[in-house]
């Protein structure tokens, strides 16, 4: 990728911006739920599409200058039109490297582009993995997900908020789960956008439905570990979580009781045994319901 000169990111913002002004003033309060019609609208406006990849080259420009994410993780974040699943009053800012908050109250957000990469660093997600999940929020995590793992992968995702849960889904092409589940929804690949890895939906308690996810993984030795990426903060170490793992399994949470004292946490079983790692202060929304 050849290096933009200095006039040419600001021209990519500004056209961002210019384009994201057409869904400016369309709803009456920002934090309510984004229409069906909004958001579809959103997905086939090319020219807005167009202008979110341009705008994401410095992006990805600035996280390989600073850190070592592999081209597959950087070419996810080019990709994965991340103005689909901002709100729609955000999407001037869907191409900066900064958290975007989805409700009035602060509980969700759609993380920083970087904070998901160093999480999928961490966890060493690679093509025909499994990942599981826990805080779907709109669906974007999920997304780069499924271009890291390829079509051999899978990505199974958890959100406690109902609506952000429908929002994640039509945001990811869901169609119903065939096991008739009525809290999974199975997603499609739905155009190139959306090329990779499967993708199941789940809405509940983060922790107690991942727990019964991992459960069903220990009763297929066939089946790859899975990765577990916790994308809220932890007050404390997930035990019940990490007594689930299994040889080869990974598990990344930020962990901490105060907003201004989190740190990423990355927890791997070998042989039999529990290593515990801390990789650096972070910070991320509190955890919403207990498992």
């Amino acid at each position: 990728m050849t290096s933009p000169t200095s006039t040419e990111p600001r021209a990519a913002v500004a056209s961002l911006a210019a384009l994201a002004s057409r869904y400016d003033g369309r709803r009456p309060d920002r934090w309510s739920p984004v229409p069906e019609q909004l958001d579809a609208a959103i997905a086939h406006d090319v020219e807005l599409a167009e202008a979110g990849r341009v705008a994401r080259a410095p992006l990805v420009a600035e996280l390989a200058r600073r850190f070592d994410f592999p081209a597959r993780y950087l070419d996810a974040i080019l990709l994965v039109p991340r103005e689909r699943f901002v709100l729609p009053e955000d999407l001037a800012a869907s191409a900066d490297d900064t958290p975007l908050p989805l409700d009035r109250a602060g509980h969700a957000t759609v993380s920083a582009p970087h904070a998901y990469l160093l999480t999928y660093s961490l966890l060493g997600l690679a093509p025909g993995d499994r990942l599981l999940e826990l805080g779907t929020g709109t669906g974007y995590g999920a997304a780069l997900a499924r271009r890291i793992l390829g079509p051999s992968g899978h990505v199974t995702s958890i959100e406690i908020d109902p609506a952000l849960h429908v929002r994640a889904a039509r945001q990811l092409g869901a169609r119903p789960d065939p096991r008739g589940d009525d809290e999974a929804l199975a997603c499609s690949s739905a155009g190139p956008s959306y090329e990779g890895a499967s993708v199941t939906l789940l809405c509940g308690d983060g922790r107690s439905l991942a727990e019964r996810v991992l459960a069903v993984g220990r009763a297929l030795p066939s089946e790859r570990p899975w990765k577990v990426a916790v994308t809220y903060a932890l007050a404390e170490p997930p035990t019940a979580l990490e007594e689930q793992l299994v040889d080869g399994g990974v598990l990344v949470a930020p962990v901490g009781a105060w907003e201004v004292h989190q740190e990423l946490m990355r927890v791997e079983r070998q042989q039999g045994a529990l290593l515990r790692e801390v990789h650096g202060a972070v910070r991320y929304v509190a955890e919403r319901g207990r498992g």
